[in-house]
C-alpha cells in the first residue's frame, strides 16, 4: 500500500526534491521515481509513493492514484512491452528473444532489492525481564561514593513505619532496572565470509543474466554519463506528450531505473569497503547484532542513570542539610528516614551504573575483536568480487540506456505535440538527445557553468565523440562511388562519409552507425533501390534521410524520399542535394 505525503520543495533544473510524510519525516526523491504522466511534481503536491532505501519511489500524485487504479507490473507482458522491438531488426530481436525466454521470470527478477534474498534478518531480541537490583552481595566489587554520602547499615523494618514521601518513591522507579543478561566471551559466525560476500553477489549476477542478452545489443550510451539527462528528457517529453510513455517505454524506463539503483547500491559498497562490510557481513551475523543491539540499550540505560545520579545526589546535599539543621528538633527521626531511603536509592544507582560500564566496555571489546578478525579478509574477498561484475553491469546499462533513449525518440517524432513544441522553441535538426541537449546548452555560458551545467558540457562532447552521424553512399560502380564520396567532403569537410557497392556489407555496417542521410542509386549491384531499403527498414533502427538517384521505385508506406535525381546526375549535384536535405528543418 502506498504513503501518503505532499512535495515540500521541488528543483525543476536539477530533477530533485523533498517529499514530507504524513509523519513529518523527510525523504528525498529525483524525477525519475516520477510515475504520474497526468500531473507533473510541484511545489505543495499531494501525493502518493513508496519508500525504498530511505528515499521515496514510484511516485503519483493524490488525484491520479484516487481516480485511476494503478495497473500491476505483471499486466504489462513482454510481448507488448518490447512491441516495437518485434521486427526482423539484429539488435531488437536481440532483446525480444530476451523477452520471450523470461516472461514468467522477468517481473519477478527485475523487481528483486539489492539486499539478497537468502541474507537471513534476525528479529530482535528483547533482553528477559527479571529482578531489579535493589541489593549487592558483601563480595561485590567496592565502589566509590562521595564523601557526603553515608552508608547505613541495614535495619530491621518498622512495622507502622510511616510512608515515605514522594521524592523518595521517585527515586525508587529510577533503580527498578532489568538484570544485566549473562555476558558472551565470544561471538558465533552466523554465515561465513565467503557465504556473505556470496548472498550479495548472487543477487548481482542474477540480475546481469536476466539481462545478459543486452550485451549483444551493438549500440551503446554511457548511462553514467547521460542518466541524468536521460530522465530530464523523459519527463520533459511525456509531459509535452503523455502518449510518448507506451507500455513498451515504460517497461525499459522500469527496467533501467532498476539497474541503474543495483549499479549504484554496487558502486557505492565497492567505493566504501566499510559500508560493505557493515551491510554484506555485519548484517547477517545474528549473535554480534543481539550483542550490538545489547550494547546500544546499556548505553541508554546509562546515560538516563548518570542524568538521575545527578538529581538524587543533589537531592542528598539538600536533605543532609536538612538533617545536620534539626538534630534536635522533633522531626530529626522523620527527616533521618527520609535521608536513608534516599541514599540507599542512590546506592543502588552507582552500583548498577558501575556494573552497566564494565557490562557495556565488554560487549564493545566483543564487538572490536569480531570485526577486527574478520575485516581485512572481507574487503579483499569483496575487491576481487567487484573486479568481477563491474564490466558487465556498465555495459548492460549502457545498452539499456541506448535502446530506451532510441525508442523515446522513434516514439517522440511521430508525436505532433513534440515537432510542434520544436518548432516553436526553434530547435534545428533530428529529434535526438544530443540536439535537445544543444538547445539546452545554448541557453548556458560554459565559462560560468556550476558543476552540474559542466556534466552536461561533458555530455555533449561525449555524444558527439561517440555518435557520430554519416552519409552513407550507395551504387553499383566503384568509380561511381568514389566520385559522390570526393564531392560531399568537398562540399564540407565535417562530413563522415562512408562509401560501399556491396549491399549486405552497408546494412551490416548502419546497424552499429548511425546513418543521417543514405544517398543510392535506383539500380544497385545485386538489387534495387526499392528492395534495399525494405531490407535497410527491417534491420537498422536509425532511419536516414533518403537522397535516391533515377525512377523513384514503388515503395511501402513507411518509406520516404527525401530528395530525387535524374539518372547521371553529376557528383556536384549529388553533393549540393545531400546539403539541402542536412539543412532541412
Amino acid at each position: 500500500m502506498k504513503l501518503a505525503g505532499k512535495i515540500l520543495f521541488f528543483n525543476e533544473n536539477e530533477g530533485r526534491g523533498i517529499l514530507i510524510t504524513a509523519s513529518k519525516k523527510k525523504l528525498n526523491f529525483f524525477v525519475q521515481e516520477w510515475d504520474d504522466f497526468d500531473v507533473m511534481p510541484s511545489l505543495g503536491l499531494e501525493v502518493f509513493y513508496d519508500e525504498e532505501h530511505g528515499q521515496a519511489t514510484k511516485i503519483i500524485s493524490k488525484s491520479t492514484y484516487e481516480s485511476e487504479a494503478m495497473p500491476s507490473d505483471e499486466s504489462l507482458a513482454c510481448e507488448d512491452v518490447y512491441e516495437a522491438l518485434s521486427e526482423p531488426h539484429p539488435s531488437e530481436q536481440i532483446v525480444e528473444e530476451h523477452c520471450e525466454n523470461q516472461l514468467q521470470q522477468l517481473r519477478e527478477d527485475i523487481i528483486q532489492e539489492v539486499v539478497p534474498d537468502d541474507v537471513v534478518i534476525f528479529p530482535e531480541e528483547k533482553l528477559e525481564e527479571e529482578q531489579a537490583l535493589n541489593s549487592f552481595d558483601d563480595d561485590e566489587s567496592v565502589v566509590d561514593l562521595p564523601e557526603d554520602v553515608v552508608v547505613f547499615p541495614d535495619e530491621e523494618e518498622d512495622e507502622e513505619a510511616e510512608e515515605e514521601v514522594e521524592e523518595a518513591s521517585q527515586i525508587e522507579e529510577i533503580v527498578e532496572e532489568e538484570e544485566i543478561a549473562e555476558r558472551e566471551e565470544s561471538i558465533t559466525l552466523s554465515y561465513s565470509l565467503s557465504t556473505a560476500v556470496a548472498n550479495y553477489f548472487n543477487n548481482i549476477k542474477k540480475h546481469i543474466q536476466t539481462r545478459q542478452a543486452y550485451k549483444k545489443v551493438t549500440g551503446r550510451l554511457d548511462y553514467l554519463i547521460a542518466r541524468r539527462f536521460i530522465w530530464t528528457t523523459y519527463n520533459n517529453l511525456s509531459e509535452i506528450d503523455l502518449h510518448i510513455v507506451t507500455p513498451k517505454i515504460k517497461m525499459l524506463a522500469d527496467d533501467l531505473k532498476i539497474m541503474g539503483r543495483v549499479y549504484d547500491d554496487f558502486n557505492n559498497k565497492a567505493k566504501n569497503p566499510s559500508l560493505a562490510f557493515a551491510e554484506v557481513f555485519l548484517a547477517c551475523q545474528a549473535e554480534y547484532n543481539k550483542i550490538r543491539e545489547g550494547a546500544e540499550k546499556v548505553q541508554e540505560k546509562l546515560n538516563t542513570l548518570r542524568t538521575n545520579e545527578q538529581m538524587i545526589h543533589t537531592k542528598l546535599r539538600v536533605k543532609k542539610e536538612e538533617l545536620d539543621k534539626n538534630i534536635k528538633s522533633d522531626e530529626f527521626e522523620l527527616l533521618k528516614h527520609e535521608f536513608k531511603s534516599l541514599n540507599g536509592a542512590y546506592v543502588d544507582v552507582v552500583h548498577m551504573m558501575a556494573e552497566l560500564d564494565e557490562r557495556y566496555k565488554h560487549d564493545l571489546e566483543l564487538l572490536h575483536n569480531f570485526e577486527e578478525e574478520y575485516r581485512s579478509d572481507f574487503y579483499k574477498i569483496f575487491a576481487e568480487e567487484t573486479r568481477k561484475y563491474r564490466a558487465s553491469l556498465i555495459e548492460i546499462l549502457s545498452a539499456q540506456a541506448f535502446i530506451f533513449d532510441a525508442q523515446l525518440w522513434q516514439q517522440a517524432k511521430a508525436s505532433k505535440s513534440v515537432k510542434a513544441y520544436f518548432k516553436r522553441s526553434a530547435i534545428v535538426g533530428e529529434l535526438n538527445t544530443k540536439t535537445y541537449l544543444k538547445y539546452y546548452l545554448d541557453s548556458l555560458d560554459s565559462t560560468k557553468a556550476g558543476d552540474e551545467a559542466k556534466k552536461l558540457f561533458e555530455l555533449y562532447e561525449y555524444l558527439i565523440a561517440t555518435h557520430k552521424e554519416y552519409i552513407m553512399v550507395m551504387a553499383s560502380d566503384a568509380q561511381d562511388v568514389m566520385e559522390y564520396e570526393g564531392a560531399i567532403k568537398r562540399a564540407d569537410k565535417t562530413y563522415h562519409v562512408k562509401s560501399f557497392i556491396d549491399e549486405k556489407a552497408a546494412i551490416k555496417w548502419a546497424i552499429n552507425n548511425t546513418v543521417k542521410v543514405l544517398v543510392l542509386e535506383e539500380q544497385l549491384r545485386n538489387t534495387n533501390a526499392g528492395r534495399f531499403l525494405e531490407v535497410y527498414y527491417n534491420n537498422v533502427l536509425v532511419k536516414p534521410k533518403i537522397v535516391l538517384i533515377g525512377n523513384k521505385p514503388k515503395l511501402s508506406e513507411n518509406l520516404t524520399i527525401n530528395k530525387l535525381l535524374m539518372q547521371n546526375s553529376s557528383p556536384k549535384v549529388v553533393a549540393e542535394s545531400v546539403k539541402s536535405v542536412l539543412d532541412e528543418k
